[in-house]
């Protein structure tokens, strides 16, 4: 049953009711819809990026950090989150991008991936944004270097947003190329 309402007068909730009698008739006719994906979305300077959500434990303000001598540049040193211990990495060394003095905006980002927990250093936060799980399953690959930490870039709403490749971070860290003084496992 097709709405007489003109879009522009329709309500909210008139407007949740015929998307979902939309989605209920796709399903029905067999079209069902692509899988999607939450991505946390946050800033390093002016470029956007995102981390899988699943993966992000808490997102918090910035808390003290003790400095760990002898760590490698790409460890800002650790932090003390509830009485646990985190590497902070240094996100935009590894990405080559021009670090920003930290602001109220300023978050510490703890991730959870495989066996490691550790935290970046992002200079404001975005939000969660949803996108076709089709769109996340090709590499990415760019010549100057930060490929290997860039997954896949994805154009949403006429942006670039670049997704961080937590493997390659993990993979540099077993390798010794960053080393995680006290890196946290769980």
């Amino acid at each position: 049953m097709e709405n007489q309402f003109q879009p522009d007068t329709l309500s909210e909730a008139e407007k949740l009711i015929i998307e979902l009698e939309r989605r209920a008739r796709a399903l029905q006719e067999g079209q069902e819809q692509e899988p999607l994906a939450s991505l946390l979305t946050f800033y390093l300077s002016d470029e956007w990026f995102a981390l899988p959500l699943e993966k992000v434990k808490v997102v918090t303000r910035l808390l003290d950090v003790t400095p760990v001598p002898g760590a490698s540049p790409y460890v800002l040193g650790v932090i003390n989150h509830k009485s646990a211990i985190y590497p902070l990495v240094n996100i935009h060394q590894l990405l080559k991008i021009e670090p920003q003095p930290p602001t109220r905006s300023s978050r510490f980002v703890i991730i959870q991936h495989d066996k490691y927990t550790l935290a970046l250093l992002v200079d404001n936060m975005g939000e969660v944004r949803q996108v076709n799980t089709s769109n996340l399953d090709h590499s990415f690959r760019r010549s100057n270097g930060t490929s290997d930490y860039i997954q896949n870039e994805l154009t949403i709403e006429e942006r670039l947003l670049g997704l961080i490749n937590l493997d390659a971070i993990l993979s540099a860290i077993s390798e010794g190329e960053i080393q995680l003084p006290g890196a946290s496992r769980n």
